[in-house]
C-alpha cells in the first residue's frame, strides 16, 4: 500500500516510466484487482525495456483469471511478434489451452517452447501429462524419461513415468521401476502414495509416503472443536463423487437407511457434476451443500457453522481430494472411509473404518488413525443393485460358448507381470480356456497380447471387454466362470460386482489395505477357501476350480446361498452397524 501511494504520486507529477506502471500492475494483480492491473500492464507494454516480456506474461495471466480467453490469445499473438523466442510466454499461454482441454494446440505450444529450450524439464513434464491424458502412453513414457534425466531429484516425474507404464502394461525396464520404488516419496520430495498402491504391497512405505505427502501438501494449523450435544447426531459426508461413481454404487443405500430420528445427514460435494444418483441422494439427506468453487477456508467456515459432530472423508488421496478442509478441522471427530484404501498419515483424521481382515492387530502399526472395526466386512454394498434386463450370450462379447472363462475386470494398471505370468500358466494348463480382461486403453492391449505370445500363449486367447453401463456389466459378468484377482491392489467394487453376479473369485491376501479387500469380501460370504496365501497356492486353486466342474458348481451354489443371507449385501444391517459405531464415538465424548 505504501509503495502504491508513492507510485501514484509520481504519476500525478507526470513522472511516467515502464517500471512504475509495471510495479503498479503487479501490486493490483497481487491484490486480485485484475481490471486495474490490466490498465497498468497495457500502458507498460508499450515501453521497450527489460520488463516488457514479463509485462505480457502478467497481462495474459490477468485475462486468463478473468476467463477472457479471446483477449489472452490476442495478447499472446502480439507478444510473440516482439518476443518470438520467449519460452516463458509460450508456456504461460499454454495454460489457456490447458484450461480449455485443447490438447492438440497444447502439444504444439510445448513442442515450440522445447525447440527453444529442450532442457526445460517442467515443459517436458507438462507435455508428458498431456499425452497421459490422451492415453498416448508410449509418448508420455519417453518424455518422462527425458525429464527424469534432466531433473533426477523431481519425484513426481518418476511417479508419472511409473503410472504411464502401469496403465499401458509396459513391463520393460523392471529394474529401473524397482530402483524408483525403493526411495521415491521416502526420501527427497513427497509424492501422493495413491498411484503406487498397484505397484507394491508395502504398508510401511505407504505410511511413510502418506505422512510426508500430507505434511507437505495439506497440513494446516488445526483448531480443536468442542462437541456440543444436540437432539440428533450430525454427520457430514465429504466427496466429489456423489453421482454414478463406484463410491455411490456402494454407498447409496446408506443414505436411504440412515435413521433420520437419530441422525442429521449433511452432504458436502466438491463436484458440479450431478445425475440421477445425486437427485436421489438429495431426497435422502437433510442438506446438500455444493462447495466446489469456494476455498477450503470458506468451506470450513460453512461446515463449522453447521456444527457437525462427525465428518467423514470419502476421498483420501484420490482425484479431487480436499484434505485441507479436514486439516483445518470441521468436526470434533473426523473419519476416513471407503474412497482411499490406506492410511492418510495425518493427525487430523482420527479414525479409519476397516474390519479385522483388512487391518488385523499386527498391521495396525502402519496406520496413523485409530481403527474402527465393523463387525463384518468394511465395504458397504447396495442390496438392490439395478441389473440390466438384457439377456447376454457369450458370443455378444466375442467369447466362445464351450470355453472356460477366466476373467479380471480390474483397471489394467493393477495388473503386474507377477499375476500375468500365473494367468498365462493357467491358460497353458487349461487348454480350452480364455482370459477376459477389461479394456483400459489400446496400448495395454498391445502389450498384454505381446507378453502372452512371448510366454507361448496365442494372443487371440485374451479377449478385451469394452466399458458398458454398470447395469449391463452386472448382467455381463455372469458369463465368466472364475474371477482372477490382482495382488497389490485387489478388485474392490469390481469384486463385489462379480460376487453379486455369482462368479467366484480367487484372491491372494497381502499386507496393505488395498491388497486385502477381496479377502474381506470373501470372508463375509464364508468363502475363505478362495483366499490364498502365496502365488503357488493361488495358481493351484484356480487350476483346480477350472479343471473340476463339480467343484466350481459347488462354489457357485454356496455363493448363491451366502449372497441371500450374508451381511455383505445387507445395506440396512450395514447402516445400523455403522450408526452404532457413530453413537459409541459420540458417547465417548459426552
Amino acid at each position: 500500500e505504501e509503495a502504491k501511494k508513492v507510485y501514484l504520486q509520481l504519476l500525478e507529477n507526470k513522472y511516467q516510466n515502464q517500471e512504475i506502471l509495471f510495479n503498479l500492475g503487479f501490486i493490483e494483480l497481487q491484490s486480485n484487482q485484475l481490471l486495474e492491473a490490466i490498465n497498468y500492464f497495457e500502458k507498460a507494454k508499450h515501453f521497450k525495456l527489460q520488463n516488457n516480456e514479463q509485462t505480457y506474461i502478467f497481462l495474459i495471466q490477468c485475462y486468463i483469471k478473468l476467463n477472457n480467453y479471446s483477449m489472452a490469445r490476442q495478447t499472446f499473438q502480439e507478444s510473440l511478434e516482439k518476443h518470438p523466442r520467449s519460452e516463458k510466454l509460450i508456456f504461460t499461454y499454454a495454460e489457456i489451452e490447458k484450461e480449455n482441454n485443447n490438447f492438440q494446440e497444447l502439444i504444439k505450444l510445448y513442442e515450440k517452447g522445447l525447440s527453444i529450450n529442450p532442457n526445460n524439464f517442467q515443459a517436458l513434464s507438462n507435455l508428458g501429462a498431456v499425452y497421459e491424458e490422451l492415453k498416448e502412453f508410449p509418448k508420455a513414457i519417453e518424455i518422462y524419461k527425458k525429464a527424469i534425466k534432466l531433473a533426477p531429484d523431481i519425484s513426481h516425474l518418476k511417479v508419472d513415468y511409473l503410472s504411464s507404464k502401469s496403465f499401458s502394461c509396459d513391463w520393460s525396464e523392471e529394474d529401473f521401476k524397482e530402483e524408483i520404488l525403493s526411495s521415491v516419496g521416502i526420501i527427497g520430495q513427497s509424492i501422493s502414495p495413491f498411484e503406487l498402491l498397484p505397484l507394491e504391497d508395502n504398508p510401511q512405505k505407504h505410511l511413510i509416503r502418506a505422512k510426508r505427502f500430507f505434511d507437505q501438501r495439506f497440513q494446516k494449523k488445526s483448531e480443536k472443536l468442542k462437541f456440543k450435544p444436540k437432539n440428533k447426531i450430525r454427520i457430514g459426508y465429504f466427496s466429489a463423487d456423489f453421482y454414478k461413481h463406484a463410491t455411490m454404487y456402494l454407498m447409496r443405500r446408506i443414505f436411504e437407511f440412515h435413521d433420520k430420528n437419530k441422525f442429521e445427514i449433511l452432504i458436502y460435494s466438491f463436484s458440479d457434476y450431478q445425475d440421477i444418483f445425486t437427485e436421489e441422494l438429495k431426497k435422502n439427506v437433510d442438506k446438500f451443500i455444493n462447495i466446489t468453487n469456494i476455498s477450503d477456508e470458506e468451506a470450513v467456515d460453512i461446515a463449522r457453522k453447521d456444527e457437525l459432530d462427525i465428518a467423514v472423508d470419502l476421498k483420501g488421496f484420490t482425484k479431487n481430494t480436499r484434505l485441507s478442509i479436514f486439516s483445518l478441522r470441521v468436526a470434533p471427530i473426523q473419519i476416513s472411509y471407503l474412497g482411499y484404501p490406506g492410511t492418510i498419515g495425518s493427525n487430523c483424521i482420527d479414525y479409519i473404518i476397516a474390519d479385522k481382515v483388512i487391518i488385523p492387530e499386527n498391521l495396525k502399526k502402519f496406520y496413523s488413525e485409530k481403527v474402527i472395526y465393523m463387525p463384518n466386512c468394511y465395504q458397504c454394498n447396495d442390496s438392490q443393485r439395478i441389473e440390466s434386463k438384457k439377456i447376454f450370450k457369450k458370443s455378444d462379447f466375442g467369447l466362445s460358448e464351450d470355453t472356460f472363462i477366466f476373467a479380471c475386470f480390474n483397471a489394467n494398471n493393477k495388473i503386474t507381470l507377477e499375476e500375468f505370468e500365473i494367468w498365462m500358466s493357467l491358460l497353458k494348463k487349461v487348454k480350452n480356456s480364455i482370459l477376459w480382461l477389461f479394456k483400459s486403453n489400446n496400448y495395454s492391449i498391445i502389450n498384454l497380447k505381446k507378453e502372452a505370445e512371448k510366454q507361448g500363449i496365442q494372443s487371440t486367447r485374451i479377449i478385451f471387454a469394452d466399458r458398458v453401463s454398470n447395469e449391463d456389466h452386472l448382467a455381463r459378468i455372469k458369463l465368466a466362470d472364475l474371477f482372477l484377482d490382482t495382488f497389490n491392489y485387489n478388485a474392490h467394487t469390481t469384486a463385489s460386482d462379480a460376487l453379486w453376479g455369482g462368479v467366484p473369485i480367487v484372491t491372494k491376501k497381502g499386507k496393505s489395505f488395498s491388497a486385502r479387500v477381496c479377502s474381506s469380501l470373501l470372508t463375509a460370504l464364508n468363502l475363505e477357501e478362495l483366499i490364498t496365501k502365496d502365488n503357488v497356492e493361488y495358481e493351484n486353486l484356480a487350476y483346480r476350480i477350472a479343471s473340476d466342474k463339480s467343484y466350481l458348481m459347488s462354489l457357485r451354489k454356496k455363493l448363491k446361498e451366502e449372497k441371500l443371507t450374508s451381511s455383505l449385501f445387507d445395506s440396512e444391517k450395514f447402516t445400523k452397524n455403522l450408526e452404532n459405531i457413530y453413537e459409541e464415538l459420540i458417547n465417548a465424548l459426552i
